[in-house]
């Protein structure tokens, strides 16, 4: 008997050590993800047709080799280059170094403080440029973050009383920022669109604007009508930083109703806090919830933190304001990464990516900050160390990223036949090699389309 209690005793006591482990996220218990390999292959993947053809019409019964391989998926897998300019120039050349290496997408940062069209804006628009046309150079896509928001806002317009002529001059800033950066093809149009009245919310010019076209849901149809007169090709994200809000599921609701123009969700996924930590079930459902809509959903700003986790929001507040006084007072106040927390951090992220590339709604993920280094809130919330080195999260996402879901092609032909492939898809690069002569070539692989892909061959 007294053996049957012992045993007993230590059977609750590891249940509750488990449990409180797995309560606390230090570690991390591995989702069952059931068909998610088959769904990724489904999705992401398809069988696609290459007809060589050669400009100089040489004889096309000739035996030939191929190699080519995947070089940029068509999913998003982005950051945010809005941690970058606080950076020294040293370190912001390893942050694009690393982007390079692992990403496709990133974002860049538009916020009316920064921006502000009442001060010399020569030196920001020259930093812009560099960073869009390192982006372009390096074929990675970019969405413009946001058109417009009510934080971050120059003290002029937190204190606008007049909204019939800030309204013109909002819209004379957004028409700038689309028409002058022709490169960027996304933008979060207002950023967090129902939370303008929320109690944390400093009333503004932006507010008081929203409150004269008669609140929210008229402000955002006015908002998105003027964006795509004036560039209807873009692509609108109604962006939000608590998705499981059920009133954010009501101003996407009426957005379909109104038809109003434009083409994907927005969901924020700061997980900072326990009660912020999205379960495998929970993050399906929310997707699920959305689903019917028939928007892509993009995950615009994912951090998992290998820092000490608050219980909550409220708890999470008295660090900031911490953080807050002592960097009035000179001094910096930051989380420290934890080496049992990293591992938690690469094991969540696996599962966490894998889930919502499984997802045939999801149509890019990003994470918004890259490093430790000056990370959002103090959080050691990058998947680079405060130097900018590796942590394990950055191996795993790139195994993922560049060696599970890729694809390369290595085969012997006739150049006279079709070659039929499965890969996933994306942009591909190569070479074919023919009569011992080698021809590089490229193509996009792109989901629908049932026609050959036509590649050019020339000396």
């Amino acid at each position: 008997m007294q053996l049957r209690i012992i045993i007993f005793f230590f059977i609750t006591l590891f249940s509750n050590i488990e449990g409180l482990l797995a309560q606390n996220y230090i570690t991390h218990t591995p989702w069952k993800l059931e068909g998610a390999d088959n769904r990724i292959d489904s999705i992401r993947k398809g069988t696609a047709t290459i007809k060589f053809v050669f400009d100089d019409k040489q004889k096309n019964d000739s035996a030939a080799s191929t190699n080519f391989e995947l070089v940029n998926h068509a999913f998003n897998f982005g950051v945010s280059l809005t941690q970058m300019s606080s950076l020294s120039p040293q370190y912001q050349d390893m942050y694009k170094s690393r982007t390079k290496e692992l990403f496709n997408f990133v974002t860049l940062g538009f916020y009316w403080a920064a921006r502000d069209e009442r001060k010399d804006l020569t030196e920001y628009k020259q930093q812009m440029k560099e960073k869009v046309d390192w982006a372009v150079e390096n074929n990675i896509r970019i969405k413009g973050h946001p058109l417009l928001w009510h934080e971050s806002l120059p003290k002029w317009v937190v204190d606008f009383k007049d909204p019939d002529k800030l309204e013109k001059i909002i819209y004379k800033r957004i028409e700038d920022l689309i028409k002058g950066y022709p490169e960027i093809e996304y933008w979060d149009v207002y950023n967090e669109a129902i939370a303008p009245f929320k109690s944390h919310v400093t009333p503004s010019g932006v507010t008081r604007w929203i409150t004269y076209k008669g609140g929210i849901y008229p402000a955002m149809q006015d908002l998105y009508s003027f964006v795509n007169k004036v560039s209807p090709e873009k692509i609108y994200t109604n962006n939000h930083y608590h998705p499981t809000d059920p009133e954010f599921l009501k101003l996407n609701e009426f957005f379909i109703m109104q038809d109003v123009g434009y083409q994907a969700i927005g969901m924020q996924a700061h997980m900072q806090t326990h009660d912020n930590v999205f379960t495998e079930d929970e993050l399906w459902d929310l997707v699920n919830s959305f689903t019917p809509l028939g928007k892509k959903i993009q995950f615009t700003e994912v951090t998992v933190t290998s820092s000490k986790l608050f219980s909550n929001w409220k708890d999470h507040q008295v660090f900031l304001e911490k953080r807050k006084e002592a960097k009035k007072n000179g001094n910096t106040l930051n989380l420290p990464s934890l080496s049992e927390k990293e591992i938690y951090q690469s094991e969540y992220l696996k599962d966490f990516y894998t889930l919502l590339f499984s997802h045939p709604i999801v149509s890019s993920i990003t994470m918004w900050n890259l490093t430790d280094r000056n990370a959002w809130r103090g959080h050691a919330g990058g998947i680079l160390d405060i130097e900018l080195q590796p942590k394990k999260a950055y191996f795993t996402l790139k195994k993922l990223i560049k060696e599970t879901w890729t694809t390369r092609v290595n085969t012997t032909f006739n150049i006279e036949n079709e070659l039929i492939f499965s890969g996933f898809y994306g942009t591909y690069e190569g070479e074919v090699i023919v009569n011992g002569t080698s021809y590089p070539f490229s193509f996009e692989h792109i989901k629908g389309n049932s026609s050959p892909i036509i590649v050019s061959l020339s000396n």
